[in-house]
This record gives structure tokens, C-alpha cells and sequence, in this order.
């Protein structure tokens, strides 16, 4: 069997390399297709992934610039899987992979933990044969969107790179850091459809992290920042800072996450590694998310304030609260499933194995 995986971001990066190494090791393909964005072919890269397709790029803020970007990308991959001719399609909510694989009869299951990213949802679930989702999210909120037969699992999809992490220092001395003395921060996606639906008035490409460097300056707080930017703007911005490190490839998160004394994230994913590695992590996205809440009520230190005002207030408060104890994190870890569980039932479902 050949599997397909569209990986557009880092998170699905890493997340999709991982499924990809379980079937590899049973004897099954994998072929990956990615694009221009973020960190994600340098992630794919440091993973081991030489092989990828990265087709086309992000269309930015722009509603048409999305629509051409992505209509580029279906052209070029149709030609690609064409030939390829994979089995299956594994894509978080990909629009150019979905309608891809649609319209050459491939079979797609879908792994989705973003229900507030509405238009990706709209475009791709109606065309996909399962639909793999956490147990946090209630499913009506797919299923009004055109979500096909559901499969839930007892866990975040995070679970699945976090519980094979392995700490290690070395990471920490390639970026002259010393554990337990930085804090990291992640930019919010503010070119995103989603957020420029939340926040109108912010500017695509900015990111609150400057008001949170200012005000931490004005504070007192002299701690190294590793910040993660999403997109040029952001990096040229933070580039101003001489306390902030911008790593220019892809950087094993996880381990400067772990050695990390607080995280900030405008997102959900990081927020949640953060978390679940035991770092007190604050997650400022506009809304509260059903699985960063489920991480939380588990027992890991994660915090929702979507008060930009204010966050650097909270940052300062979480340098008091101790990293969440070794032991009970692996305990906890240990209770979770990752979305693996679910893709092997849909495909079971599917005929595709055992």
C-alpha cells in the first residue's frame, strides 16, 4: 500500500512523519507533498523526510491569492499523483490534496482538531471517507460542515511526537541557552482567514510578541526569548530585539519547549507540546479550544487568556510556577491515545489493512 501525506505546517509535519514511520515499519510507501511555509520543509527535512514534493506556496492574507495559490496547487498535484498513484490520502483539512484525491478516486481520511477553521473545513469534509478527531471536540460541530463516517480518539494529536521525546541538551548548547533561563514564544497566524474573521482591525503579518517584549523590558525581565514567527513579517520585526533568538531552520521544539521556563503561543499546537512536556504554557488564540482545555483538564500546566493586554502580566506570574513534576507527566501521558488509533480504524474500514 502507498500512502499519501500532505504536511502544510510544522505540526503536521511532525505529526504526519510519525504515522508515516508506524506503516513504513509494517512494510507500507509513503509519499509526501508539502509547500512554501513556515518551518515546515526545513521540519521535514531535520525529521529525515530528503524525499518530498513542496509544491507551490501560501497565498497569504488575500482571499484570491488563497484561491489562485490553491488551484495552482491541485494542477500540479493531480499530474504528481497521477503517476504516484497512492492508495490513500492522510491531510489535515487540505483543500488542494482533498480535491486532488477526490477527483482521481483516492479514498482520504481526514485528521482534524481545528473545527474553527471553518472554510478548510467546508472544502475538504464532504470529500473525505472518515474524518479522525479528538474526543474534546463534539463532533455536531464537523457534522454540520459535511463531516463523512466519524472516528474519535481519547487524546490530543500532539500526544503522538511528545510521548517518543527524549530530553536532550545538546539543542540548547547549538543555541548558547541555558535550561530553565528563556522563555519561548510563538506569533499568532494573523494572515489566517479564522483570525482575520476574529480580529478585523490587526494587521496581517503583525504580532502582539512586540507588545509583550516591551512591556517585559520595561518590567525588568531580562530573560533570552527563542521566538517562532509564522511568516517574513514577523521575522523581520522580532529581528529587532537583541534578546530574541530566531532559529532560521527547523529546530526540534520539543527540547527547547522542555528547557523553556514559560511558553507563550498564539496558537493551540505549541501551546499544547508546551504543556505537555510539563513547561507552564500560556495560549492566547482568540477563543478557548476544546483540546487545549481537555489538556489542561488533565492535569497539564496550560492556560487560556486571550487578553493581549494583559499577557505579559501573566508571563511574569508563570515564572513562579514549577515545571509540572517528571513523573506524574509520564503518568499522565501514558493514559492519552493519538490520532494513530483512529486512522487504523478508518482504515480497517476502508479494507486497506487488517
Amino acid at each position: 500500500m502507498k500512502i499519501w501525506f500532505e504536511a502544510l505546517t510544522g505540526k503536521q509535519a511532525l505529526l504526519f512523519h510519525h504515522i508515516a514511520n508506524y506503516f513504513e515499519s509494517l512494510g507500507h510507501e509513503t509519499v509526501f507533498t508539502t509547500r512554501k511555509y513556515d518551518y515546515v520543509e526545513s521540519n521535514l527535512k531535520r525529521l529525515g523526510r530528503l524525499k518530498f514534493y513542496s509544491i507551490g506556496e501560501y497565498g497569504g492574507a488575500s482571499l484570491k491569492d488563497k484561491l489562485i495559490a490553491g488551484t495552482q496547487r491541485i494542477l500540479q498535484l493531480a499530474e504528481i499523483m497521477d503517476k504516484e498513484a497512492p492508495d490513500l490520502l492522510i491531510s489535515l483539512a487540505s483543500p488542494d490534496a482533498t480535491r486532488t484525491a477526490f477527483g482521481l478516486g483516492i479514498p482520504v481520511i481526514q485528521v482534524n482538531d481545528t473545527p474553527h477553521a471553518k472554510a478548510t473545513a467546508k472544502l475538504t469534509l464532504s470529500l473525505s471517507n472518515y474524518l479522525v478527531h479528538p474526543e474534546a471536540i463534539d463532533s455536531s460541530a464537523f457534522i454540520k460542515m459535511g463531516a463523512p463516517e466519524i472516528i474519535t480518539y481519547k487524546g490530543v494529536d500532539e500526544v503522538l511526537w511528545i510521548k517518543l521525546f527524549q530530553p536532550d541538551r545538546k539543542l540548547l548548547d547549538r543555541l548558547d541557552l541555558e535550561p530553565y533561563s528563556y522563555i519561548v514564544v510563538r506569533c499568532e497566524e494573523s494572515k489566517a482567514a479564522y483570525f482575520q474573521d476574529m480580529y478585523p482591525n490587526i494587521i496581517p503579518g503583525s504580532t502582539i510578541i512586540v507588545d509583550i517584549l516591551d512591556k517585559l523590558e520595561r518590567k525588568g525581565i531580562k530573560l533570552n526569548v527563542v521566538a517562532f514567527p509564522r511568516y517574513q513579517e514577523q521575522t523581520e520585526i522580532l529581528s529587532n530585539y537583541s534578546n530574541v533568538i530566531v532559529p532560521d531552520k527547523s529546530v526540534d521544539t520539543s527540547a527547547v519547549l522542555y528547557y523553556a521556563k514559560v511558553a507563550m503561543t498564539g496558537g493551540g499546537t505549541m501551546g499544547r507540546e508546551g504543556a505537555l512536556l510539563g513547561t507552564p504554557t500560556i495560549y492566547t488564540f482568540p477563543r478557548e479550544l476544546e483540546v487545549s482545555t481537555y489538556v489542561a483538564k488533565h492535569g497539564f500546566p496550560l492556560y487560556h487568556f486571550p487578553d493581549h493586554e494583559n499577557v505579559a502580566s501573566k508571563i511574569i506570574q508563570l515564572l513562579d510556577v514549577p515545571r509540572l513534576d517528571e513523573q506524574k507527566r509520564t503518568n499522565l501521558l501514558s493514559k492519552f491515545e493519538t490520532p494513530l488509533n483512529g486512522i487504523k480504524k478508518a482504515m480497517h474500514k476502508l479494507n486497506l489493512i487488517e
